[in-house]
C-alpha cells in the first residue's frame, strides 16, 4: 500500500493534471489516501466563495472519495502516538513539520507503507519511504 499525500490528490482537481502523476497513478496498484487528506481537500473547497467552481470541486471530491470507500486510512491511536514523536523530534532538531504532514507521515509509519508526495523535504528523516510521482514516472 502507498498513501498519497494531499498534493498528489489535489493534482487531480486541476484542469490539466501533471501527466507524470496520471501515469504514475495509472501504473500504481495499491494507492490509497488518508482521512487527513480528505479533511485538507474539503477545507480547501469550503474556503472557496460560493459559485460554480466550488460546486464543481465539491462534486469531484465526493466522487473521488467515494471511489476509495472503506480503503481510506484513518488517523488512529497508533498513528497519534507516532505523530507525537514526529512533531517532538522535528521541533527539537529545529525542523518543525506541519500538523497535516506529521499526521500523514504517522499514518504511513503506523501502516509500514510509503508516502507519495511532491514535498519530499517535508517527509525526509522520518524513517519513511518516499515516492515522488512527478519523478517516478520518468524513472520507468
Amino acid at each position: 500500500m502507498i498513501i498519497a499525500d494531499t498534493n498528489v490528490v489535489s493534482e487531480l482537481f486541476k484542469p490539466a493534471p501533471a501527466s507524470q502523476v496520471l501515469t504514475w497513478l495509472g501504473e500504481s496498484v495499491d494507492v490509497t489516501i488518508s482521512a487527513v487528506t480528505i479533511g485538507e481537500i474539503w477545507a480547501g473547497i469550503e474556503n472557496l466563495p460560493e459559485g460554480s467552481r466550488k460546486a464543481g470541486l465539491a462534486t469531484l471530491a465526493t466522487e473521488l472519495f467515494d471511489e476509495f470507500g472503506d480503503d481510506v486510512e484513518p488517523y488512529d491511536f497508533r498513528a497519534a502516538r507516532i505523530y507525537g514523536r514526529i512533531v517532538t523530534e522535528r521541533r527539537r532538531r529545529g525542523r518543525p513539520i506541519g500538523y497535516a504532514d506529521a499526521q500523514i507521515a504517522a499514518i504511513c509509519l503506523a501502516n509500514d507503507c510509503p508516502v507519495a508526495t511532491r514535498n519530499v523535504k517535508d517527509f525526509t528523516d522520518l524513517g519513511l519511504a518516499i515516492i515522488n510521482p512527478w519523478e517516478a514516472a520518468a524513472a520507468h
